[in-house]
């Protein structure tokens, strides 16, 4: 069997025919950043339906030409296998028309057609051809068009919007069709207005849009904020429908941590948690390098040896704050953030147990809503609508965040004039007093000066290295232009 070149299986396509649906859940990230992925409603006959090119069987009495005397012929069945089933492999991953398939269902096809001809031995057997198959299906990794949205139906180029029912090999395929026709999502569009003010509304239907192509142009990663009750987890039920298998969900502080954990973003176009835990991080560096990642990641997964993969999942959350660093107090951590908070639950609403079902029925027309918001963004140059509520939310949390910024903000505590001048030392005495009072845990030190040395510009300040103290005998590094009110007794 020939290896498929990279520019050959990128093209490869299914002939006008209706799909197989696969109905799948997302794979969940656990504790120790390992994947698990549960199934629902799966025929077995779905996967061999979708990808069988031929109706030859075997009769038990027909010995096939890859087996010779009980022994099988592995080449010979490899090819016999590949030009029966629509498949190549990547990063040691058998990839169809919809996407990633996991081993298992590769080795119950080996397992049936050894069935009838060998009786002992055969679990061995199918794992050492499942290993042979990949070799002769190896492909080199296929780089997807970012304006290519691979759907049920076929694929549409979210450029254009011209769509055909060919179908090519992807890393996942969205489970949602393509109807110009579909009526207006009505029930949840009345849902978005309850839950968020109509700006952020346009910045949620151009994250809904973004989600769909496998780039991260945009570079950033959205949080949607509440006290709960809300529903804004049933915006999340919804994507888990519609992304199924090439969604993952965990928690970002997990995604930070463990190493492990983005092998979860491999082959999706989402991770999502679903339920922010309000620890600080002790490092972002691994977020940021995901949420503006243009090229290939490191993967490493238990058991394999690491190796580099592109990605394109974007990250989203929920929960009842924002995030927030230990040590990352810089502008670069939440330029990358989008902040939406909800409205409040209206008082007299009457909760609907099935209202992510009806959003389900009107998911046709969900899809022609987001294309409008991709359309928006870009043509905006993968700039979102941001509001003047969302930009004061990411001011907020970097005050929360970054508390020196409230304490410069304090005119009981700095004054601000050209004549006025400062030491560091005596800056920081009156920001840590400040935090007393105020009962916030101060920076230490280092992070102190090296905050104030990156944004002291901001402030129209002049860092200086002959800068008066506030006990007039000895002079130090500080800025000019301001000075704290604060004056230490002690000295």
């Amino acid at each position: 069997m020939e290896i498929v070149p990279q520019d050959e299986a990128a093209n490869m396509s299914f002939p006008d025919e209706e799909p197989t649906i696969i109905d799948v859940e997302p794979e969940e990230l656990t504790s120790d950043g390992a994947t698990e992925t549960a199934y629902t409603a799966i025929e077995e006959q779905s996967y061999s339906e979708s990808y069988s090119t031929s109706d030859t069987t075997f009769a038990t009495d027909t010995a096939p030409v890859w087996l010779d005397d009980k022994s099988v012929n592995e080449i010979i069945f490899c090819e016999e296998f590949l030009s029966e089933h629509r498949i190549i492999c990547i990063n040691n991953q058998f990839i169809g028309f919809d996407g990633v398939i996991e081993d298992i269902y590769i080795e119950k096809l080996i397992y049936e057609k050894l069935k009838p001809y060998i009786q002992k031995g055969v679990a061995g057997k199918v794992k050492q051809l499942c290993q042979a198959l990949k070799l002769d299906a190896h492909s080199e990794e296929i780089v997807p068009d970012m304006n290519e949205i691979h759907l049920l139906n076929g694929t549409l180029n979210a450029a254009t919007l011209e769509f055909t029912y060919e179908k090519k090999f992807c890393f996942g395929r969205i489970n949602n069709s393509y109807n110009p026709g579909a009526a207006p999502p009505e029930k949840f569009l009345s849902f978005l207005s309850e839950l968020l003010i109509p700006e952020d509304i346009l910045t949620l239907q151009e994250w809904f849009g973004y989600l769909l192509i496998p780039s991260t142009k945009a570079q950033k990663m959205l949080t949607m904020i509440g006290n709960g009750g809300e529903g804004k987890s049933r915006i999340g039920v919804l994507l888990k429908n519609i992304y199924g298998r090439t969604m993952s969900t965990g928690n970002l502080y997990t995604l930070e941590t463990n190493r492990f954990a983005r092998a979860a973003l491999e082959n999706a176009y989402l991770f999502l948690d679903d339920d922010m835990i309000m620890d600080k991080l002790s490092e972002t560096n691994v977020l940021k390098t995901i949420i503006t990642n243009e090229g290939k990641m490191l993967i490493e997964k238990k058991g394999i040896q690491p190796y580099s993969a592109n990605i394109y999942a974007k990250l989203m959350s929920f929960g009842n704050g924002s995030l927030k660093s230990l040590t990352d107090k810089s502008d670069g951590f939440f330029r990358r953030q989008i902040i939406i908070t909800t409205k409040p639950k209206p008082e007299n609403r009457v909760d609907d147990p099935f209202l992510v079902e009806k959003f389900i029925s009107e998911k046709e027309g969900i899809l022609l809503w987001s294309l409008e918001g991709l359309r928006r963004l870009m043509d905006n140059n993968f700039s979102f609508t941001i509001s003047e509520r969302t930009a004061e939310n990411l001011r907020n949390s970097m005050k929360d965040n970054s508390n020196i910024i409230s304490f410069l903000e304090d005119e009981q505590f700095v004054k601000f004039d050209p004549l006025l001048e400062c030491s560091t030392a005596d800056l920081y005495s009156g920001y840590c007093h400040w935090c007393a009072l105020n009962s916030t845990e101060p920076m230490k030190k280092d992070p102190f000066n090296q905050w104030l040395k990156q944004h002291h510009s901001k402030y129209e300040l002049e860092y200086c290295t002959n800068v008066q103290s506030h006990d007039d005998c000895k002079r130090a590094r500080g800025y000019r232009g301001l000075d704290t009110t604060y004056r230490n007794n002690l000295r």
